[in-house]
């Protein structure tokens, strides 16, 4: 057996052997010639595929926060929402978008707050169920339609999160949806960020507070929604191609 007859039947056995584990060869054009050393005559069969290109990313739908093409425009908003025994929560720093608004919420405390009265920890079932602690916050517009949220997304968003992923979008009539926005703090005082969509419609809008742990039961609070539309109306994109 001459030489080049001998590799010829090696190279053979060896892509029958691969082929049992689910390889597959190359194009014959992809192979090497013979004057190359063996072992690059076979890496082609080893050698992995291109990684295929990136998805493009067309960003969050509008829905889910604020616009990235607007600083939004602020309105001056200081409210108690709710109070009890050395405890007050506070609505603070309100900033508007066209597609919606953010707010925040100031928690004061005389004594330090342990963070299991925040309702902090693991949700179930990696955690105890801490609903019946946590802080709470809801939206409620002028025509009656609510949204509730702790320190997690609530029903609502998550229901239109559901029907985003199936490839369909929620419309405006099916606010409002109210999503944390992150925060945190430490000892006396916590501060939590709020996003709402969409924009509220003329009349009252109402800010819902609860928070069992620390004794304040259900609280309600109006301000009127028109400072807010004009807001939003005047919020515009900070590029001049849109």
């Amino acid at each position: 057996m001459n030489r080049d007859t001998f590799w010829w039947r090696l190279r053979s056995s060896l892509y029958a052997t691969l082929a049992g584990f689910g390889w597959q060869r190359r194009p014959a054009h992809a192979v090497l010639t013979r004057r190359d050393p063996w072992w690059r005559r076979i890496w082609h069969v080893f050698r992995p595929e291109s990684a295929p290109p990136p998805m493009a990313y067309s960003g969050p739908p509008p829905w889910v926060q604020p616009s990235e093409s607007e600083l939004g425009v602020a309105v001056p908003l200081r409210e108690v929402l709710a109070s009890g025994e050395g405890v007050v929560i506070g609505l603070i720093d309100c900033v508007v978008y066209s597609t919606g608004f953010e707010f925040r919420i100031a928690v004061r405390s005389k004594r330090d707050v342990d963070s299991a009265e925040m309702g902090f920890g693991p949700p179930p079932p990696y955690g105890p169920d801490r609903s019946d602690r946590e802080l709470t916050f809801g939206i409620q517009f002028a025509d009656g339609s609510a949204a509730l949220t702790g320190g997690r997304p609530g029903p609502e968003f998550m229901a239109q999160w559901k029907m985003h992923a199936e490839g369909r979008e929620p419309s405006p009539s099916d606010g409002p949806l109210l999503m944390p926005r992150g925060g945190g703090g430490g000892g006396k005082r916590y501060d939590f960020t709020y996003w709402v969509w969409p924009l509220p419609p003329e009349g009252k809008l109402t800010f819902l507070c609860e928070w069992k742990a620390r004794g304040l039961g259900p609280t309600s609070h109006e301000v009127d929604a028109a400072a807010i539309r004009r807001a939003g109306a005047s919020s515009k994109s900070i590029w001049s191609d849109g």
